[in-house]
């Protein structure tokens, strides 16, 4: 979202996504770059996925699944590349149980070894690393199940008591199934706003019983109240 704190978009801010090489799709969602021309505090919501991020000055990162809003500090010049992983990739990826990056933002030499962490500015290296990451085969059934059934059937599906589904969840994912599910249902909410629904059609649309679940969820999620998220995603 090209914008500063006070909602002035800037020509020279850039966001934009797109679709990845045919052989990282399994494991990446898609790639985006941002570029920055004023110094602002960004609201990032949780989307159920992880990213590595990489700034123009060599940093890399490594973002995990979070259930709470993130508002990182984005100076004056800041130029991202990420690459953002499927759920179901995560520990396979970044090789450490998966809920160690819940809500975390951490170098990706923490996680990485030094060596490995350093290979990511260079495309070929990150070609043949995205190519052989394996992902659980029952974690990723898991996480597709999970957009559209409930835990327990989820866990009746795949032949597995609801206990082990969680720990499978947490240990690869990185959130708890349910908790994994309400962040799907926002991200559903969000894309029906950025659509143009109104907010009782885009709660509707995401499965929201009613206007105090839709508030209470957003306000965990997000920090602020469904009606100020919508304002703020529409004059971005």
């Amino acid at each position: 979202m090209a914008r500063e704190a006070g909602g002035v978009l800037y020509e020279t801010d850039i966001y934009r996504e797109w679709a990845p090489p045919s052989g990282w799709r399994e494991v990446v969602a898609c790639c985006w770059e941002q570029r920055v021309s004023a110094a602002r505090v960004q609201r990032v919501l949780p989307d159920g996925h992880a990213d590595l991020i990489i700034y123009s000055t060599g940093q890399v990162e490594v973002v995990g699944l979070h259930d709470r809003v993130a508002l990182p500090v984005l100076p004056a010049g800041t130029h991202l590349r990420g690459i953002r992983f499927r759920p179901a990739a995560v520990a396979a990826a970044f090789q450490t149980t998966a809920s160690l990056l819940r809500n975390q933002t951490v170098p990706a030499d923490a996680v990485l070894s030094s060596k490995a962490a350093r290979r990511l500015i260079d495309a070929d290296a990150i070609d043949t690393w995205i190519r052989s990451i394996k992902p659980n085969p029952r974690t990723w059934a898991a996480v597709n199940l999970l957009a559209g059934q409930s835990v327990d059937e989820v866990a009746m599906a795949l032949d597995i008591s609801g206990r082990h589904l969680r720990r499978l969840v947490l240990a690869d994912v990185g959130l708890p199934p349910k908790v994994y599910q309400q962040v799907v249902r926002l991200q559903r909410f969000v894309h029906a706003i950025d659509a143009g629904a109104q907010l009782a059609a885009a709660a509707a649309s995401a499965g929201y019983a009613d206007q105090p679940h839709l508030t209470r969820a957003v306000s965990r999620f997000c920090g602020i109240a469904p009606s100020r998220l919508a304002r703020e995603r529409r004059s971005a």
